[in-house]
């Protein structure tokens, strides 16, 4: 297998990740009607104005445009790699890209429904996530062989995603529940308590299954490091979120809880993915798994 092969998914992968990121960015910051026209960000003008809001959208735009084209390279030339298993999530994963980007449009040209906004992160988060496991599946002789760890880093994952998108539901107009990020409580302003109030367990359990996957990870070799980046986003995510609890919140401190809240995310997919493929190394009676660590090589 190529290096090229490999680049073009960890390539895939990053953008994918970038645009997560700056969705979330683009939301805490409100920057979405910045722009009203598409694919410019004005009708007689196609770059934005030399300000915050405009320049923050149309950035969003530039990464989630460059991401289909990329995941598109990379899923053709999935196409020669023996292994189906990356060919297949590398097309799941353009499937999710192009829908986002479609969504994006769309929130942009007429808006969209919250429901159908549940959908677009969906799709981004699909697209992730794919990109992610299929690079970390093009690891040279390695198995896939998922242990506890993985389990709980999967269960973790899932947990986040349920939590992720319940947060679109229940939002109102304007509010920050919508943000990629955990719940601060029960809003007022927002809809429907009990979903409310269902997220909040979301995120506790999450937590748990965080923090036991971080503690299982440690001192293994290939993991320890990914677990530990877990851990302390996870711990700034608690600690930003204590801060706005307490009033102290700026827009620039919703803007750090939201990429927090997505690095959590990918962190934990990270995890989860490295810990469910494993190298095998010959040379004793039972041949030792090890979980790989993946470069970019």
């Amino acid at each position: 297998m190529s290096r090229t092969i490999r680049g073009w998914f960890t390539a895939g992968a990053l953008l994918t990740f970038a645009s997560v990121v700056m969705g979330a960015v683009v939301a805490a910051t409100q920057s979405g009607a910045s722009c009203p026209n598409w694919p410019g960000c004005y009708v007689d003008q196609f770059a934005p104005a030399a300000q915050l809001s405009p320049l923050i959208e149309f950035t969003h735009r530039v990464i989630a445009g460059a991401t289909g084209p990329a995941v598109l390279v990379a899923a053709i030339l999935g196409r020669r790699l023996p292994d189906p298993r990356p060919r297949r999530l590398a097309w799941i994963a353009l499937a999710g890209a192009i829908a986002a980007g479609v969504f994006g449009m769309l929130t942009v040209k007429v808006g969209i429904p919250w429901w159908l906004g549940m959908i677009d992160l969906a799709c981004a988060l699909t697209a992730m996530v794919s990109l992610l496991l299929a690079r970390v599946l093009l690891t040279p002789k390695t198995d896939w062989a998922p242990g506890w760890t993985a389990r709980v880093a999967w269960g973790a994952l899932g947990f986040l995603a349920v939590l992720h998108l319940c947060g679109i539901a229940v939002a109102g107009p304007g509010s920050f529940t919508r943000v990629l990020s955990w719940p601060l409580g029960v809003l007022p302003a927002d809809r429907w308590p009990m979903l409310q109030s269902l997220r909040i367990w979301l995120a506790v359990a999450a937590c748990g299954l965080i923090v036991t996957a971080v503690v299982r990870a440690s001192g293994r070799r290939g993991l320890w490091r990914v677990g530990l980046s877990a851990g302390l986003l996870l711990l700034a995510e608690l600690g930003i979120g204590a801060a706005l609890l307490s009033g102290q919140g700026s827009t620039g401190m919703r803007t750090a809880y939201a990429v927090v809240a997505a690095g959590v995310f990918g962190a934990v997919a990270l995890l989860a993915a490295r810990a469910s493929v494993v190298r095998r190394l010959p040379g004793t009676p039972e041949e030792a798994l090890i979980p790989v660590a993946v470069t970019a090589e």
